[in-house]
């Protein structure tokens, strides 16, 4: 049967990936020692424990905190080596896999960030924009580019979008951003880099004047940028896209898992082979996406336990003795450690993956997208903006819901004998395992292709539940600014850590050396 334009493209884009690492003839490799990247390796997933931060968001925070501790140490220097082999060491990169000709190209966005920090942009937001622009130089997004691009093909041209006010060319953007965010949960980071290298790609390559200008304009790009992040537009998009991203990633699962590409466009020509193949997929990503589930929710609980004893020690506990003159109790500090990782138990228990049926809505959607059967429409209705009386009543309910909630819980804990610090503490705490257990709820709901049932015990339990997330929502992101635990690590562990690392490298290089001088 015919394929749609879309995927013909997406299938030609697939052919073209490379598959495994293609030796570059003459050019020698980036090695690091055997012990010192198994030193190091370990050290980063302990690290990754006490800060931990989505699969897909680990290995950019390694990045960029490389590249700061190594403009740090070397302001002015040639920093694009080591920082490599820093990235190796961390496990994101393998030994005696990346070629030399990296270095001096990763050197080169290291040199267009100084450029422009010193040409008065702000050096923490250029930084940030050098070290996506690292990882895209050092992992280059063939497939991810691939499967957008197949859906941007195949969504917008049957759009219709209905009560927009944004400008053609601004819809087109907004789409853009609520696609990488459905299919990739691209950070506000990569979102604004990607606009940014699309206005000046040459960037990394310009001085003086040329970087002034630039810096001039910036500020006007990052303001236009986040309006757009954050309007009614984006939001109705970026639902539309969470309803269909599961059929694309499935597509993209059978490309990836055919070799072959005589026989990926077989699989993708045939109902029958394509129905079987979503099947197979389906399955996989499944047990995957469970697997991962699970791992993400007691990551984040040990995550947040070890936290919660540090500050039980160093902050609850000095509070009740000294501040507000209380007895300790073991008994309400131990129930204040304990609670959250029963409190995420419950949570994980509680999600259930799609059921049976959703298997015969996945092979329809693909099929919709993959065979030229009929044209589709993508409608999305942008919810008018609310007037000055509705949103007042709307934001005066939702506060009065915190006060109601909030109240409750206070009464309870007091009613078990808790002091101001055991509260403050406990509903920290609760306040995080919640949001993240929200988060993997939303994330179970991806392979999900019917429509979500309503309920009122659910529209209860959400009111009051809700003050609690939001509250979560609002301490990780202050956490992700200022997370006292880690700029302990970072001052304290990582930077004498890390001169280990490169003595012992340097030493084994030198015993080495003397070791083969022996005739």
């Amino acid at each position: 049967m015919a394929l749609t334009k879309a995927i013909e493209g997406f299938l030609a884009a697939e052919d073209a990936v490379p598959r495994g690492t293609a030796p570059v003839p003459g050019t020698g490799k980036i090695h690091v020692d055997e012990i010192a990247a198994k030193i190091a390796l370990f050290y980063e997933k302990v690290r990754n424990i006490i800060d931990y931060q989505d699969e897909h968001l680990l290995r950019k925070r390694t990045i960029l905190r490389v590249l700061k501790r190594r403009l740090l140490l070397a302001p002015g220097g040639q920093i694009a080596e080591q920082l490599i082999k820093d990235i190796i060491r961390s496990g994101h990169l393998p030994n005696d896999a990346v070629s030399e000709t990296v270095i001096p190209e990763a050197q080169k966005i290291v040199d267009g960030a100084r450029s422009l920090a010193r040409a008065g942009l702000e050096e923490e937001w250029v930084f940030a924009m050098a070290g996506n622009a690292i990882e895209e130089k050092l992992f280059p997004p063939r497939e991810e580019t691939a499967l957008f691009d197949l859906a941007f093909q195949t969504i917008k041209p049957n759009l219709v979008l209905s009560g927009s006010t944004l400008k053609p060319e601004e819809e087109t953007l907004a789409f853009s951003i609520a696609l990488q965010r459905a299919l990739f949960r691209v950070d506000e980071d990569r979102l604004t880099y990607r606009l940014f290298k699309s206005l000046y790609p040459n960037w990394d390559a310009l001085s003086g004047e040329d970087s002034k200008r630039i810096a001039s304009e910036v500020p006007g790009v990052r303001i236009r940028m986040r309006r757009l992040m954050e309007a009614r537009e984006t939001h109705a998009l970026l639902e539309l896209c969470n309803r269909y991203n599961a059929a694309f990633f499935l597509i993209g699962d059978i490309a990836r898992g055919t070799g072959d590409a005589a026989l990926r466009r077989k699989i993708f020509e045939d109902q029958v082979e394509l129905g079987a193949a979503v099947e197979r997929a389906y399955g996989e990503r499944f047990l995957k996406e469970k697997s991962r589930l699970n791992r993400l929710a007691w990551l984040s609980v040990i995550s947040f336990f070890i936290s919660k004893i540090a500050i039980a020690i160093a902050i609850e506990i000095p509070i009740e003795r000294y501040l507000i003159k209380s007895d300790f109790s073991a008994l309400n500090t131990f129930l204040n450690i304990i609670f959250p990782p029963l409190l995420m138990g419950a949570i994980v228990g509680a999600i259930k993956m799609p059921g049976g049926s959703n298997l015969d809505l996945a092979i329809a959607e693909v099929r919709r997208i993959v065979l030229a059967e009929e044209e589709r429409v993508y409608r999305v209705t942008v919810p008018k903006k609310r007037g000055i009386v509705s949103g007042a009543i709307i934001y005066g309910s939702y506060l009065a819901t915190f006060g109601i909630s909030f109240w409750f819980l206070i009464r309870l804990l007091q009613g078990l004998s808790f002091n101001i610090a055991n509260i403050v503490v406990f509903i920290l705490f609760t306040s995080l395992v919640a949001a993240a257990g929200v988060k993997i709820q939303n994330r179970a709901k991806e392979l999900s292709f019917a429509p979500e049932e309503a309920t009122v015990g659910g529209f209860v339990l959400d009111l009051f539940a809700m003050p609690l997330v939001t509250l979560g929502q609002w301490i990780i992101a202050g956490l992700a600014q200022f997370n006292v635990l880690v700029i302990a690590i970072n001052l304290i562990i990582e930077l004498p850590f890390q001169f280990l690392i490169e003595f012992l490298e340097n030493f084994r290089e030198f015993i080495r050396h003397k070791k083969g001088e022996i005739r």
